[in-house]
């Protein structure tokens, strides 16, 4: 006689999650524009309290933020509206490094383990590993789907619509870029997605390909590779102007004086819009057609910003550090949690599309690969204006920081790379000339080496997959390459 195993229930994915109770909280792009997107501000804060309600019952039932918060001499009743917030401590990257190897290998402060998939659905994603060992965060059907439902609805307001063909130059993989660009597609937009990859998986001159004969007309991918796919077009022989896009969806990153948007909407002859998110929170912001800002998705973020030193909150107008409340995550709650993004908002008023949605100027950078020369801080990022304006130069830098010197004459020294379009160049004066405009720019002194094209790809991980790094910090004790 067999014994018959015990039956086994799957938690499957579209019995086990309410989409309907995820989108009356968070609606999808249609109802979003119609309705929400257009409340008044009065508005807009009560229903951001209503939701920071309840993340903050599961939050205090996670044991990670309860011993923080205790530890603090918060008590629940403390904590009654978004007025309350301040009273809470802020939680850094570094915070959740330490829980991880506290409680290896995910943390505490996750909420769930792995074990937990066989009742709810879990992913895993991943920070991209830019500052040390790639950090894991979970991600509930919630959380999935609440992502996907921001990048749609930036890409619907920014003119992506049902029949489109989008490009997708970001691997699928534990980072999170390519799967929102896709989810976004393929569950709430009607676009078909082409997931090619990054140039590791495809080609470039394939993906160039692929594109003029299936009809890509919206991209979506850091824009150095963007730049970098354009010259491939037109080193096959093919104009990217004639290819017909429709838009660029992109991270132009501290792009202030808009030479990295002209640079693209010249190589392809489009739009392009500019966006800002992280794996943990998904696309916080995005421009709208009157490019007047970046629209933050209220309805599933608070946002503070706080001062890099004192950590004292700041007025709009300001720039500092980004302080995310997300409104919508269990598995892990984010509460305070302090990015390390230089960000600053605008005063809140109503923008030229119709929305009271608080808008924030362009990311200025990350306050931790911020270098003190001279007790001057520099921050690498802020040398895309001053490198992307010279026509001499590729566009493309890199920061080197070096400790010289000997017994009471040791000093650090910044050596700005920078790369030259043609072997003809004039290096000294291009070197002059950047040296004086980064000087007004950085508000300090350093040196610059123009180098040859191209020499900076394998310490920039410029045209591969994923963020491109602007600073080698070599200072004994200082080591990390950002």
């Amino acid at each position: 006689m067999t014994t018959r195993a015990p039956r086994v229930t799957l938690p499957n994915y579209y019995r086990t999650t309410d989409f309907e109770a995820i989108y009356r909280r968070h609606p999808p792009p249609d109802a979003f524009v119609e309705q929400m997107y257009l409340w008044p501000p009065e508005r807009i804060r009560d229903y951001q309290n209503k939701l920071f309600s309840e993340v903050m019952e599961t939050a205090w039932r996670n044991p990670f933020y309860r011993q923080k918060w205790q530890g603090a001499g918060v008590k629940p009743e403390d904590i009654k509206s978004l007025d309350d917030l301040p009273k809470l401590p802020v939680v850094t990257v570094y915070d959740f490094k330490d829980a991880i190897e506290k409680d290896p290998p995910f943390g505490l402060h996750q909420g769930v383990t792995a074990r937990d998939a066989a009742t709810k659905p879990l992913k895993l994603q991943s920070s991209g590993g830019t500052t040390g060992r790639p950090r894991p965060t979970f991600f509930g059907p919630l959380e999935w789907e609440v992502q996907a439902i921001q990048t749609a609805r930036a890409l619907f307001i920014q003119g992506a619509r049902p029949g489109d063909v989008m490009q997708i130059p970001a691997t699928l993989s534990t980072a999170n870029l390519g799967w929102v660009y896709y989810q976004a597609c393929h569950y709430y937009l009607g676009i078909v997605p082409i997931t090619t990859g990054s140039g590791v998986v495809t080609a470039s001159r394939r993906q160039v390909e692929e594109a003029v004969a299936w009809g890509t007309n919206i991209w979506g991918a850091f824009p150095e590779y963007l730049l970098h796919l354009a010259q491939t077009a037109t080193e096959m022989g093919i104009d990217p102007r004639s290819m017909k896009t429709k838009l660029l969806s992109t991270y132009l990153g501290p792009d202030t004086e808009g030479s990295l948007r002209r640079e693209l909407e010249a190589a392809w002859g489009c739009d392009v819009f500019d966006n800002y998110g992280t794996h943990e929170i998904g696309v916080a912001s995005f421009e709208c057609p009157a490019q007047a800002g970046l629209h933050v998705n209220e309805d599933t973020l608070f946002l503070e910003v706080a001062d890099i030193d004192t950590g004292e909150i700041l007025p709009h107008g300001q720039t500092g550090n980004l302080v995310a409340t997300s409104l919508y995550r269990q598995h892990p709650p984010l509460i305070r949690y302090n990015l390390m993004d230089l960000v600053r908002f605008f005063p809140r008023e109503r923008c030229a599309c119709g929305s009271y949605f608080l808008r924030m100027d362009h990311f200025m950078g990350r306050s931790d690969d911020m270098v003190k020369l001279r007790g001057i801080n520099i921050y690498p990022m802020a040398c895309l204006n001053a490198v992307q304006s010279d026509q001499r130069s590729t566009g493309q830098w890199l920061c080197v920081v070096d400790r010289v010197g000997e017994g009471g004459d040791v000093r650090d020294e910044m050596t700005v790379r920078v790369e030259y379009r043609e072997e003809s160049v004039d290096a000294a004066a291009m070197r002059r000339d950047l040296e004086e405009r980064l000087k007004v720019d950085l508000g300090a002194r350093v040196t610059v080496e123009p180098v040859p094209p191209g020499t900076l790809a394998d310490l920039t991980n410029y045209g591969r997959e994923g963020k491109v790094r602007r600073l080698l910090d070599r200072r004994p004790g200082y080591e990390r390459h950002y």
